[in-house]
Formats: C-alpha cells, sequence, structure tokens
C-alpha cells in the first residue's frame, strides 16, 4: 500500500528502447516482476495492475491504493495524468502484444517493473 505514491513517480526517467502507441497498450496488465538494482525485490510486483481504456482515460493500483486519470503515448513516452496531479512522463518497452517493461529510476536507483498483458 505504501509503494503507490513511489511507484507512479518512478515512472520517470525510464530508459528503454522498444516505442509504445496507445493501441499497443491499450488494455488489461498485471505486474509479474520488479527489479531493483539488478536483483529480485521484496516488493510484491503482481499487486500492481494498470488498465488503459481505448477512451485516453486509466487507472493504476498497487494493493488497495488507485489512482485515476487520462493517458496518451508519444513515441515510446507514455505521459500520465493523475486527477489532482502533476503528469509524468516515463518510456515504455513493449516486448511482444503482451510485456510491457517500465524502466525506473529512483533517487539514483535503478528499477525495473514487467507487466504481463491479461
Amino acid at each position: 500500500m505504501k509503494y503507490l505514491p513511489l511507484l507512479l513517480p518512478l515512472f520517470f526517467l525510464f530508459a528503454c528502447t522498444d516505442s509504445g502507441s496507445d493501441a499497443q497498450i491499450t488494455g488489461e496488465w498485471q505486474g509479474v516482476s520488479w527489479i531493483v538494482n539488478g536483483e529480485t525485490s521484496d516488493r510484491d510486483a503482481s499487486q500492481v495492475t494498470f488498465s488503459f481504456e481505448p477512451t485516453g482515460t486509466y487507472t493504476g493500483a498497487f494493493g488497495t491504493q488507485e489512482e485515476a486519470g487520462t493517458y496518451r503515448v508519444e513515441g515510446n513516452k507514455l505521459y500520465t495524468h493523475a486527477e489532482e496531479q502533476a503528469e509524468k512522463m516515463v518510456e515504455v518497452a513493449l516486448s511482444g502484444t503482451d510485456t510491457l517493461r517500465m524502466k525506473m529510476n529512483r533517487a539514483g536507483t535503478p528499477e525495473e517493473l514487467v507487466l504481463i498483458k491479461e
């Protein structure tokens, strides 16, 4: 529960190579892996979910914490604007049609969150 406020700001400073698009990212995503500084972390990635709608809205959750707002994809950058928050930007990398990788940098510590399409 305490990680959601950290999770979405973490999406800043992604370093990925594949590009995404609104159509490719649309759907329900479930976290499967969370790596911190190159090693498996104790964070429960299965508690992370995202839903990206074709209408440009999204919801995100980590356990019982949730947020909702609008999103857009430009090249390989995902921009989210949660209600009553500042817009955030991350780079996204899609592997095939069912794997979304988010590489993050939290205060100099690299993190990677991997999600699969449900």
